[in-house]
This record gives C-alpha cells, structure tokens and sequence, in this order.
C-alpha cells in the first residue's frame, strides 16, 4: 500500500511538472507571437506612413506645378493684348453715354459689361491721378467727347515707362493699348493696360 500510494503522489507530482512546463511553454509561445505581431504591426505603420509622406509630397509638388503663377499669366496676357488688334468699338457713343447724369448708368452697367467686356481698345487719355503699387499703376483718366473716363491698370514694360509714368503730370494725355475688364462709376477699366506712347513722342520709349 505504501509503494502504491508513493506512486500515486509521485505521478501527481510529474503531472504538475509536466502541467507547468507546458504553461511555460504556451507562454513563451504567446509572448512570441505577440512580439512577432507587434513588429509586424510596426512594419505596416512604419509602411503607411511612408506611403502617406511620400503621398503627400508628390500631391504638394503637382499643387505646385498645376497652378498657374499669377504673374506669369499676367505676362502672356500683356503680350497677347501687344500683338491683337484694336476691336471696333465707338468710343464717342461710350462717352456720351457714360457722361450723361440724365442716365441711371449703374442700373444699366451689368448690361453694358457684358459688351464689351474682353475688348481691346486703343485709346488717348488724359491723366488725373496716379497711384504706384508693387508692379503696375492704377491711373484715373479724365473723359473727353471722343473718349470715356478710364480706370487704367498699368503695367510697364521698361525702366523708362516706369521713370515717365513715376514724373508724369496731371493733364498729360498718354495713349494706351489694354483689355476691358469692366464699368465701374461711369468708367471704362482696362485691365491690363500697356502705354504705348505719351503726346510728347520724345519722351517715350516704344515697346
């Protein structure tokens, strides 16, 4: 009886053994898979973002090439309006109508916009006011019988447009070449506007 029940314990006891190495064992396993899951986890991080900064850089650079820079499409515009053509439009009727006061122009302005809005125009006008910005002028213009009161938005296109423009004296009359952009106030913007000569032929420089 004695040897049977040394026996019985002894098994209990390897049992025990035998139960916690196989809980090590699971153990060790689990805690490996774990590591190998969080490395993995790691990788595909490590992997998602690097796709969204290299995502993101190429996006960045194709914003940057897609959109126009502004003064570059200011330039090709100014030598588009130097190489057109004057169209047809009766400067002495806009003036008449504009200077009328028995009008109601402002109600009528969207309408008369729509004319002639994006029309090249080639006109002599007398300088008001002059206002220097960054890179252009903005010139009032006094109306006259043959042609309407401008807002001009003026860009030079030498050092000695720019010097003329900068000394220039109200009731100078310089001749312009521009696009209509707009009516406003009982007057005609042009926007751009190119200079093409002043009254005083010796004074200017062609372009």
């Amino acid at each position: 009886m004695k040897s049977t029940t040394h026996d019985n314990e002894k098994n209990v006891i390897m049992s025990k053994i035998y139960g916690l190495r196989k809980l090590r064992t699971f153990k060790n396993d689990f805690e490996k898979a774990n590591d190998e899951d969080f490395s993995r986890t790691q990788k595909i991080k490590s992997g998602i973002f690097f796709k969204v900064t290299m995502g993101l850089g190429i996006f960045a650079i194709i914003c940057t090439l897609a959109i126009p820079n502004p003064m570059d499409q200011k330039k090709n515009e100014i030598k588009k309006i130097v190489a057109a053509s004057p169209d047809e439009i009766n400067s002495r009727e806009l003036a008449t109508f504009l200077d009328n006061q028995n009008i109601n122009v402002s109600s009528q302005e969207d309408i008369l916009e729509k004319k002639i809005q994006g029309k090249i125009v080639e006109w002599e006008v007398e300088i008001l006011v002059v206002a220097s910005l960054s890179d252009h002028y903005k010139i009032l213009t006094k109306s006259s019988s043959i042609y309407p009161g401008t807002l001009l938005t003026l860009y030079p296109q030498n050092i000695q447009q720019q010097t003329y423009i900068d000394n220039v004296s109200p009731g100078t009359s310089i001749k312009v070449k521009g696009k209509i952009s707009g009516v406003l106030q009982r007057r005609i913007q042009i926007n751009p506007a190119l200079i093409i000569g002043p009254t005083i032929k010796s004074d200017f420089v062609k372009l």
